[in-house]
């Protein structure tokens, strides 16, 4: 089952038309998301510039998704991007996944549009995992780096920075307000955490592997 879904992903990343297309599918999604979903909010919270690249962390996280997925297909792959889209598209994937997941025990409103959501964040979840298959390096510094920015990211999300935010962040919009914050708190930084160990896994079983080339991607720059 592993193999086959190496192989399948190996010839989306080897074909042309495949990798630019779920490329393209990803950035133009990032965008429809960025000024669908976030542009409202952006506009009536008013934030400051140092916080919006926290902000519409799903359409960034396609976005990242996109631009690695392009590199890989030329063979210019970087370890730092991957890294960090992973950590984003599972995060959030599952992030917003567990919300419209509570939001309809609590309300019962199963519309198309919360339906098209959890679709498309599951698929977000998936390409995290699919691209957790195309780390090569062993780099401490580089997973570092990742950690410290989504430590940052929940920071800015969370802690109480933003006024008028019931003494939260600059968390996403959502339907129900405050109501589910707490609990979506919680997972935000449990999964921070255990994403980071999952790179640590990969750093330290990379470190003790043979070899370790990348049959598709034999040079993974930083």
């Amino acid at each position: 089952m592993t193999i086959a879904i190496r192989r399948w992903s190996d010839t989306i990343i080897r074909t042309p038309l495949l990798a630019y297309g779920l490329a393209a599918l990803n950035i133009a999604g990032a965008f429809i998301g960025a000024v669908f979903w976030y542009g409202d909010f952006i506009r009536t919270a008013n934030p400051p510039l140092w916080a919006l690249p926290f902000i519409p962390d799903s359409p960034f996280s396609t976005l990242l998704f996109g631009f690695a997925l392009i590199l890989l297909h030329l063979h210019k792959a970087s370890d730092l991007l991957n890294r960090t889209a992973i950590v984003y598209n599972i995060k959030f994937g599952t992030w917003t996944m567990l919300y419209w997941a509570l939001y309809w025990a609590r309300s019962g409103d199963v519309t198309p549009v919360s339906l098209l959501m959890f679709a498309s964040h599951l698929g977000m979840a998936v390409e995290g995992l699919l691209l957790y298959q195309y780390l090569e390096r062993d780099s401490l510094r580089n997973t570092y780096a990742v950690i410290a920015w989504m430590i940052l990211h929940d920071i800015v999300d969370y802690a109480p920075i933003a006024p008028g935010r019931a003494g939260y962040g600059w968390y996403p919009p959502l339907p129900l307000g405050v109501m589910l914050v707490p609990a979506m708190m919680v997972y935000a930084v449990v999964m921070t955490w255990l994403l980071s160990a999952l790179l640590f896994v990969q750093v330290l079983t990379h470190q003790h592997r043979p070899g370790g080339t990348n049959l598709l991607n034999p040079v993974s720059r930083k």
